[in-house]
């Protein structure tokens, strides 16, 4: 071989290791490029993890600070309506209280002095109540307040919600008492977080328990779980130090009280879906072909779309699988699950339970007068009249044709019938001339109570006993077997 044959050979080798060169450092660029992306996009999800994490008990405190409001609101209405004139009967004193659904009651004179107690406590008369409670003294300074105390009445653990309202005899407060861990409470703590391992508690300023999620015996939070007491003693957010398990933290105040909501999740759970596997498989992508993982982070995206895509549908249909189409309210099927657990837990707690069967007179008039859409109508505005007088804690939705069936817990027969008498006065006031129900539509109530009944025997009472006040006022009705199809 001549120099000049090497030479020419050696060029063309050199020209065709060139694009190769090119190529390598174009994926050398490309690949640090990938892996400062990876790196980046697992410390924003991450950051994205927290925030939402956070917002998750914030939103959950906003529920709790809304559901207080309502209630507060409720009891100043409930005050004005029905304890506003100048001198007040203890009979309507009592019954405002039973209506709210308290476990005791005070109602004091635009002077602070105790005017009635439920239960009546007569050494309350000239106690200066405000000393000792602040909700209480809060109220007759014209600001609602809410509190964890123990009850003026009976001494035991509840939060108490003290109203100021106007009245004849000048402003009044009236302090309503109810389970420091009520229902409404608890659940909205279960709801706080959906990881399947969590510690939620709900706490006043004095770090007592007032819900927590799971359940727990201790009152106090330090009790419950020093080294998340300790954590949140000094700070808002963080990790919980000494805790068995790495967890993160997260805390958030309850609008207009002084409670505040702590949620603490295992990292394990909070980070589950930038750890794992799902942190191995980009980085295998990235080792073996940068085409490959850009084929398969599409194909996680779609799957994370579809699954959320599939969540949705699913929650969709179990809504519809438990709502009435027309009213909005819950159908026949949902209405025996929770009747049954109704009287499962009037059962287990010496309770009673009362339910009320409701039938729309003349609305088989309406609707051969005046259409189908004329007799949806009534329906519709019927269920809004129920969402109005009915308590948060009541069930109620619609049994089928022009029924409605009301569960009413912890509640006795005086306070159902109360119920279906406030129910029959707001359906009068509706004013529905162009469909032929001027006066507003007229209902007949079945009512029936018991603590040891089954949910079957209950609601086959509340039918007789409706199936009596329609023949008593001349309605036409069909049998209380066939009612129950």
């Amino acid at each position: 071989m001549t120099a000049k044959s090497a030479y020419a050979i050696g060029i063309a080798r050199a020209r065709s290791s060139w694009p190769s060169v090119f190529a390598a450092v174009g994926l050398v660029l490309l690949l640090g490029t990938l892996a400062t992306a990876i790196m980046l996009t697992r410390q924003q999800t991450k950051s994205h993890l927290l925030a939402t994490y956070g917002l998750r008990g914030t939103s959950s405190a906003t529920f709790v600070s809304t559901y207080l409001a309502s209630q507060a609101s409720r009891e100043q209405q409930t005050a004005r309506d029905f304890l506003d004139s100048r001198h007040v009967a203890r009979d309507d004193f009592e019954v405002t209280a039973k209506a709210l659904g308290s476990s005791s009651a005070v109602l004091l004179d635009e002077h602070g002095r105790v005017l009635y107690s439920s239960p009546s406590q007569t050494t309350l008369s000239d106690a200066p109540l405000s000393r000792g409670y602040p909700s209480i003294a809060a109220a007759e300074r014209g600001r609602t307040s809410v509190s964890i105390a123990s009850a003026p009445v009976t001494g035991a653990a509840v939060t108490s919600i003290a109203v100021a309202y106007p009245a004849a005899g000048g402003r009044r407060v009236l302090s309503a008492d109810y389970p420091a861990s009520s229902l409404a409470l608890t659940a909205l703590v279960d709801h706080t977080i959906t990881y399947p391992q969590h510690k939620v508690f709900l706490v006043d300023a004095a770090d007592r328990v007032i819900a927590a999620s799971p359940r727990v015996r201790a009152g106090t939070l330090a009790e419950a779980d020093p080294a998340l007491a300790t954590a949140v003693a000094r700070g808002s957010r963080g990790p919980v130090a000494g805790s068995e398990t790495p967890s993160t933290f997260t805390t958030a105040p309850v609008p207009g009280t002084s409670w505040k909501l702590v949620v603490a999740v295992p990292n394990s759970r909070l980070y589950a879906s930038i750890t794992g596997w799902t942190l191995l498989v980009p980085w295998l992508v990235f080792a073996l072909v940068t085409i490959l993982g850009i084929l398969l982070v599409a194909l996680f995206a779609r799957s994370l779309a579809d699954r959320a895509r599939l969540t949705i549908l699913s929650a969709t249909m179990e809504r519809t699988a438990q709502t009435d189409s027309l009213t909005d309210l819950y159908n026949r099927r949902a209405l025996t699950e929770q009747l049954t657990r109704a009287t499962a837990r009037a059962r287990r707690h010496e309770e009673p339970v009362s339910v009320l069967m409701i039938d729309l007179d003349r609305f088989k008039q309406t609707n051969d007068s005046y259409g189908h859409d004329a007799g949806d109508q009534v329906l519709c505005t019927v269920a809004d009249c129920m969402r109005e007088v009915l308590r948060a804690d009541d069930l109620y939705g619609r049994w089928g044709g022009d029924e409605f069936l009301v569960a009413l817990p912890k509640t006795d027969a005086d306070g159902a019938r109360a119920t279906a008498a406030r129910l029959r006065d707001a359906a009068a006031r509706i004013a529905l001339a162009e469909i032929g129900l001027p006066d507003g539509v007229s209902l007949s109530v079945g009512v029936a109570t018991g603590t040891h009944t089954s949910p079957h025997d209950l609601v086959r009472e509340a039918d007789l006993e409706l199936y009596r006040a329609k023949a008593g006022r001349g309605e036409r009705r069909s049998s209380p077997a066939l009612s129950e199809r």
